[in-house]
């Protein structure tokens, strides 16, 4: 398409051709600059890096805010309890060791990228070479210097990564919740090194609010992935306990994720409002610059994924409320280890393809054009309260509407209930 405009312009418009090369040339490579096309290394770490990542705070937030809350509250059965414990230690576990793993070689491609002393990175998975870049003395100004803040950080990653691998030990299983909220809590932590700035010179109120930002918007995600992922692997231990108590306990996991959910799709949707505001300046830009196709993709699949969690949320569980209100176990029992997991399973994929869009998103629409980036003024803030204020009303209303629906999910049944639907799932 290039070459043909060029060759265009210069056959037929001679004295105008050359200054539109020349202008093509310069847009083409601004465009090239802001979002080039990552390597296949840069893909994949990026990727396992935050599979890692998710993993961990998504894991972690459900151990924490759903399973051990429902565990605790309702009566279960110590067959069904101890098998979903032990299949959550195990999960958590793996999460630990792929994210130690995958840390490695993501700060061996921070090594390679180091500005002014970039390297291949075959080179760069040398530890002396991890070693010397993160030894780099801080800069003329700067308190201390971005190789030791990243030093504190994956060393603080890696302690929680190693936290959870306790838990292959089945001894260590015993305490699964405690040790899950002690790596919550670290890599909480490390997560936040990244907001202490290595100049206190030159900061305002955009440059913190925009990294306050990208840390909600990595934690919301995060915390509604990685929840459902872990919910999908633990969907397959209830399974194999076909009785009514499973039903019962799981049609209110799913009930308290969605609360859990819902609070995650709104710090998503606040912070990716704000985030595409910074990088599109004008809703052309999805449609002209490589960086808004990618993001339009994103947006797109996302949003799918909030439909898919919408209908999860306002038709299944309810259906599985009445389901249990009216005695029918077995239907009950499809619906919250059958029908639920098959759907989120389908929003776990969503978010496979949302994971392997992002590695391409560098850089911003409003770099490719050459537009300058936004300020932040108070009619950006006044515009930003209303919008969530807004969003909090609508999340709240479509919470109590949840609530209302699934309204006897914690109802105790009666001993007679229980000989029934346990009759009810022997028959499935």
């Amino acid at each position: 398409m290039f070459r043909r405009l060029v060759t265009y312009e210069v056959t037929t418009h001679p004295e105008e051709g050359w200054p539109l090369i020349s202008r093509l040339i310069v847009e083409a490579t601004l465009a090239t600059a802001a979002n080039p096309t990552p390597a296949l290394w840069r893909v994949i770490t990026k990727m396992a890096y935050f599979a890692g990542l998710i993993g961990t705070f998504g894991g972690g937030m459900l151990m924490i805010f759903v399973i051990r809350p429902v565990l605790h509250r309702h009566s279960a059965d110590p067959l069904h309890r101890a098998a979903l414990e032990r299949r959550a230690a195990a999960f958590l576990a793996i999460v630990g060791t792929w994210f130690l793993a995958a840390l490695y070689f993501q700060i061996a491609g921070k090594a390679a990228r180091a500005k002014g002393r970039e390297v291949p990175y075959g080179e760069a998975l040398d530890p002396g070479v991890i070693w010397n870049y993160l030894r780099t003395p801080a800069a003329p100004g700067e308190w201390v210097s971005s190789g030791t803040l990243t030093l504190v950080q994956y060393v603080l990653w890696a302690v929680s990564a190693l936290l959870l691998m306790m838990l292959w030990s089945p001894r260590r299983q015993a305490r699964l919740f405690q040790i899950t909220a002690g790596a919550l809590t670290l890599a909480f932590v490390a997560h936040q090194v990244t907001l202490i700035p290595t100049a206190f010179g030159g900061l305002t109120l955009h440059s913190q609010v925009d990294i306050v930002l990208n840390h909600l918007h990595v934690f919301a995600v995060s915390t509604w992935v990685g929840g459902i992922v872990g919910l999908v692997v633990l969907a397959a231990a209830g399974r194999r306990h076909r009785s009514a108590d499973v039903a019962r306990i799981w049609a209110r996991l799913w009930n308290r994720f969605s609360t859990l959910a819902l609070a995650a799709v709104g710090g998503v949707l606040i912070s990716g409002l704000y985030l595409a505001w910074m990088n599109v300046g004008d809703p052309g830009q999805l449609f002209t610059t490589s960086y808004g196709h990618f993001l339009l993709l994103k947006v797109s699949l996302v949003a799918t994924m909030i439909v898919t969690g919408a209908l999860n949320e306002l038709v299944l569980v309810p259906r599985i409320a009445k389901a249990r209100a009216a005695g029918r176990e077995g239907s009950a029992f499809r619906l919250a280890l059958r029908t639920v997991p098959a759907l989120v399973s389908f929003e776990v994929a969503l978010a496979v393809c949302v994971l392997f869009v992002l590695t391409f998103l560098t850089g911003s629409a409003r770099e490719e054009v050459g537009e300058a980036e936004p300020s932040l003024d108070g009619g950006v803030i006044t515009a930003g309260v209303i919008i969530v204020a807004m969003l909090a009303i609508s999340l709240v209303t479509a919470a109590k509407v949840t609530d209302r629906l699934s309204a006897g999910l914690d109802d105790e049944p009666s001993e007679q209930e229980c000989a029934m639907a346990d009759d009810h799932a022997r028959q499935l």
